[in-house]
């Protein structure tokens, strides 16, 4: 194998692992009520901040309710379990006052400072006026060139407005009890954690006690091989144009 041939096999396998999946940083956001949130006076909003991989990352926190195809403006309420969601449907007693599908369906927007991956959610399951429950959720996400401390003007709204943005979904199905599942997003500034119902046989009421928010940032070795692979083929493209250059004065 000539030198050439060689810095270009160095070079391609530097390439390739700079290519392989980066190591990812992350961060559990609690969300119940032991934690600090400002609510700015609002009834329907809390924001937070945290670290990240060493960047501040703000978040606010917004809750609403799904009723006959219109977005409606909830209370956003913080409980030992986590966030719930009270719509105007409902008085938050029985159970209500959780994120669920009774009467609407209940859920709550995350909008970041940054794009971030929302790999996990983490709920805790609630009777709701007495139904059996379960805590199937439908998580959504997508990009908003609105600032993350913003109102999206989505009251009174079709729900379309918001599905249009947020164009990735899954969901997932959950039973009782305190349960972590995980999220196959991409990284966006928008989030949103709704009730769903899967079976269509119950209610599905839960709190959402915390998120696990993650970065991708590539290890600084990663960094030095991709420089590295690049140094190699710029220096193997020199030598070759020195080399068929002086063969064309000879």
């Amino acid at each position: 194998m000539t030198k050439l041939k060689m810095m270009a096999a160095v070079a391609g396998l530097a390439l390739a692992t700079a290519a392989a999946p980066a190591s990812a940083t992350d961060f559990v956001l609690d969300l119940t009520s032991k934690t600090n949130s400002a609510d700015n006076g609002a009834t329907n909003a809390r924001t937070y901040n945290f670290d990240l991989d060493g960047q501040k990352i703000n978040v606010r926190a917004t809750a609403w309710s799904a009723i006959n195809g219109k977005i409606t403006n909830a209370y956003l309420g913080s409980y030992t379990y986590g966030l719930g969601v009270t719509n105007d449907n409902e008085n938050g007693t029985n159970g209500t006052h959780t994120v669920d599908t009774q009467d609407g369906q209940d859920f709550i927007l995350f909008q970041f400072s940054t794009a971030v991956d929302l790999s996990k959610i983490k709920t805790t399951s609630f009777s709701v006026n007495g139904y059996t429950t379960g805590s199937d959720a439908s998580v959504r996400w997508g990009n908003t060139a609105t600032a993350w401390n913003q109102d999206l003007g989505l009251d009174g709204k079709s729900t379309s407005a918001l599905t249009s943005v947020l164009n990735n979904q899954q969901v997932l199905a959950g039973g009782s009890g305190t349960l972590t599942r995980s999220v196959d997003g991409t990284a966006s500034n928008l989030w949103l954690v709704a009730a769903t119902n899967v079976d269509g046989t119950k209610v599905d009421g839960f709190k959402l006690s915390a998120v696990t928010v993650s970065s991708a940032v590539p290890e600084p070795a990663t960094w030095m091989m991709m420089i590295g692979g690049f140094a190699m083929v710029g220096a193997a493209v020199r030598r070759r144009k020195s080399v068929t250059g002086g063969a064309a004065v000879a």
